[in-house]
């Protein structure tokens, strides 16, 4: 049996980008940065949930490059007309992924010495020099070249005949201890300087959102972006460098208006109990859609531009609020889980040290839902589902 969907469905549930927002973001850090220093726009996990073609298109003329952590981003932002470099962190994991990055001209990344060699054959086997990046391993023990393998990297590298080293970078792995990232900078530099004598010429970077933040000293020539751009602080300690505004929103719909007496349980596993007679409402929302589980019995959400309790637990797809303050309120109104409603506005920020969680994994949450509309000097660009 087939069943067809109407398009004429409510959407109980969507996220609202501005495009304009995400774009003023990005001048400002330029205006932040050095005039010389470079922009890596980082755009890996479909640039943050905001939308990896809209974002690429937006800021393809502020950036110098763009990054991601999946072969498949890279592809996707060739092939929607990309043409600035792009730098994919990961490793291929087979023939074809070598073909694609060759095919696409993607800038790929040694993160173990043994990728120089894989990638040299390639080349070779092509008639082609191929640029990449190399990364340094100071600290994180993720991916990367250990810094104190220098030597024999060097040596590595001198061997090699038809790959050309555009770039060298680190990660740092603590931001906010600023003792650890210069003895994370110092390992770096001291292999980067290393290279130089020896002959090799390449750009650095290391910083990302929080050291571009925190420390003008590690910005080398590019800075690596990734959530600042989307008007989201990593953490508090930096937002008073740089003023940004939250591209992104969360909204959803009041499903239903009802009363209950004193006395009653309200939510699974009883943990709310009506203090007196009171007005509830229920939102189609729940952690199904990214709302962590832990926004139970203390989350907030704007509704007439009032904050409005949540009320008992965070249900798969249904959230309680406290709508005693909210004069005869009606159903399908709009309710704002993140962004702006009136003159009061919920950050994501506010959600995360709510949940003792980071932004990242907030905006990660909220951002699978598919229902994406785009905003672009004031009028609607297009919508994803």
């Amino acid at each position: 049996m087939e069943i067809e969907i109407s398009n004429k469905i409510s959407s109980r549930c969507w996220i609202e980008v501005d495009l304009d927002v995400i774009r003023e973001n990005a001048l400002s850090l330029r205006s932040f940065l050095k005039s010389d220093t470079g922009i890596i726009a980082v755009v890996k996990s479909n640039a943050y949930e905001h939308g990896i073609n809209e974002v690429g298109a937006i800021l393809s003329d502020i950036v110098d490059m763009f990054a991601v952590s999946s072969l498949q981003e890279a592809v996707v932002l060739r092939e929607a007309g990309v043409e600035n470099p792009v730098l994919f962190f990961s490793n291929p994991l087979n023939e074809d992924d070598l073909d694609l990055i060759f095919q696409y001209d993607i800038l790929p990344v040694i993160n173990d010495i043994s990728f120089l060699e894989i990638f040299e054959n390639k080349a070779r086997q092509l008639g082609v020099r191929k640029a990449v990046d190399i990364k340094i391993d100071t600290g994180m023990s993720r991916l990367g070249i250990a810094w104190d393998e220098k030597s024999n990297l060097l040596n590595c590298l001198n061997k090699i005949e038809y790959l050309d080293i555009h770039g060298c970078f680190t990660h740092f792995a603590h931001a906010e201890d600023i003792q650890f990232t210069r003895l994370q900078s110092e390992r770096f530099q001291d292999i980067t300087n290393l290279l130089k004598d020896n002959g090799y010429d390449f750009k650095c970077h290391a910083a990302n959102s929080s050291t571009t933040l925190r420390m003008p000293s590690v910005w080398f020539d590019y800075v690596r972006p990734g959530l600042i751009l989307y008007g989201i602080y990593p953490d508090l300690g930096v937002k008073n460098r740089i003023s940004l505004k939250q591209a992104f929103s969360f909204k959803t719909r009041l499903m239903q208006v009802k009363d209950v007496k004193k006395g009653s349980f309200i939510g699974y596993c009883c943990t709310y109990k009506a203090p007196s007679d009171m007005k509830i409402g229920i939102i189609p929302v729940g952690y199904n859609q990214g709302i962590p589980w832990s926004f139970s019995n203390k989350g907030l959400v704007l509704l007439r531009g009032k904050r409005v309790p949540i009320l008992g637990r965070v249900s798969m797809d249904q959230i309680i609020i406290n709508l005693r303050e909210i004069e005869s309120p009606k159903i399908a109104e709009e309710v704002v889980i993140t962004g702006i409603q009136g003159t009061e506005e919920i950050k994501i920020e506010e959600l995360a040290e709510l949940s003792n969680t980071i932004p990242y994994e907030i905006i990660c949450g909220l951002g699978k839902v598919q229902n994406k509309i785009y905003l672009k000097k004031d009028n609607l660009l297009s919508q994803g589902g």
